[in-house]
């Protein structure tokens, strides 16, 4: 009975202990790229390298997928091996991946083009994450139809296309994880990296009155964890 208490325990702790601290420099032409796009797609982490070109995650296992937004249209993608320490050239046509042990020539892999509106009303997490954007209002603009977001210098003005507010009000309702908010700075309220899930209602009589503006529905990963 001991033994398989000490392998179950090992069984859900060995991914904890294999998570490493990732590090890696990204260069052009000799010089550091700064303020690249680097996400861990595994966890959704992301960050943006310095003025060294240089990124840092404080949790990365062996089989993590890292994904580099070299432009708006193309990435680099690399699986975490046990290397710790990366160095990342760019090129016009492919990179070249430098991990202390081994130097090897890769392919980039295209983006969904960012100005490409989507046919529909749901975006993914996998497009978001592929489209590089890093505000909700800016994945709602460029990968969702329906809606209109007009940017001004207070914050962002989204109204839902065809739906006319008898109040004279016109701003959508969000449902964030089955929370309700009205008016809100959704930028301000929710990172981009943690959304697996938008979805527009334009018919939000599922929510009431509070709905007739139309709905945006958005599920993060925490709660698409929790309903499986």
């Amino acid at each position: 009975m001991k033994k398989v208490v000490l392998l179950l325990l090992v069984m859900v702790l060995c991914p904890t202990l294999m998570a490493q601290e990732l590090s890696g420099i990204i260069t052009k032409k000799g010089k550091a790229k700064r303020g690249l796009v680097v996400t861990m797609l595994n966890g959704g982490e992301r960050t943006t390298t310095d003025k060294y070109g240089r990124f840092y995650f404080r949790n990365a296992a062996p089989g993590d997928v890292l994904q580099i937004n070299v432009t708006a249209k193309k990435a680099a993608r690399i699986e975490v091996s046990e290397a710790r320490r990366l160095r990342v050239y760019i090129d016009p046509n492919d990179f070249v991946l430098n991990n202390g042990v081994l130097e090897q020539r890769l392919p980039y892999m295209a983006l969904a083009s960012a100005s490409t509106k989507l046919k529909g009303t749901v975006v993914t997490r996998d497009q978001i994450i592929g489209s590089g954007l890093q505000r909700v209002t800016d994945v709602l603009r460029h990968h969702m139809t329906g809606l209109t977001v007009d940017q001004t210098f207070i914050g962002s003005t989204i109204r839902v296309r065809g739906v006319n507010s008898v109040k004279g009000e016109n701003s959508p309702l969000f449902v964030i994880d089955g929370v309700e908010y009205a008016d809100v700075d959704v930028d301000q309220l929710l990172p981009v990296e943690s959304i697996e899930r938008i979805e527009l209602h334009k018919d939000g009589s599922r929510w009431g009155a509070r709905g007739a503006n139309g709905v945006i529905e958005i599920v993060t990963l925490g709660a698409s964890v929790g309903q499986m």
